[in-house]
């Protein structure tokens, strides 16, 4: 509801502020807070617009007011769907990451393994052999960071 003083309203109507006092007085205008309200004026003269620059800058206000709380809508219904798929996206990375240590783990005890096995074969095998071995288990040592 937009309200407007007696001057105000005088002026729309083009009338004097008088005539406008009057109507109050009659009764044909209704007041709210000592201003006349717009829809009193119309209901009291249904012929004349009051359409002005203000009402339709207070138009165009209130259709920006609205779109942004549209806009507003439809950035936090995107972000929900974003923050959805950065949940999906992230918990099949920790999956794959969880999937590879233990890959990384067997593969680990493999190479344990196959150390504790040469280290048993070193004792079984000829001379001429250890050489070959020790470079062997010495290179399995230093890639899989062996104690």
């Amino acid at each position: 509801m937009i309200k407007l003083s007696v001057s105000q309203a005088a002026r729309k109507l083009g009338v004097s502020r008088a005539h406008i006092q009057t109507q109050i007085n009659l009764g044909k205008l209704q007041t709210h807070e000592g201003y006349v309200t717009t829809d009193s004026i119309r209901l009291a003269y249904p012929k004349i617009s009051l359409h002005s620059e203000q009402d339709k800058y207070m138009q165009k206000m209130q259709q920006i007011k609205s779109d942004a709380m549209f806009k507003a809508g439809v950035d936090d219904f995107t972000k929900q769907e974003n923050e959805e798929k950065l949940i999906n996206i992230v918990t099949a990375l920790k999956s794959k990451l969880y999937k590879e240590k233990l890959r990384n783990e067997h593969y680990a005890m493999v190479l344990e393994e196959l150390y504790s096995r040469l280290n048993i074969f070193e004792k079984c095998c000829h001379t001429q052999d250890k050489v070959s071995l020790h470079k062997l288990q010495y290179w399995i040592k230093t890639q899989s960071n062996l104690n």
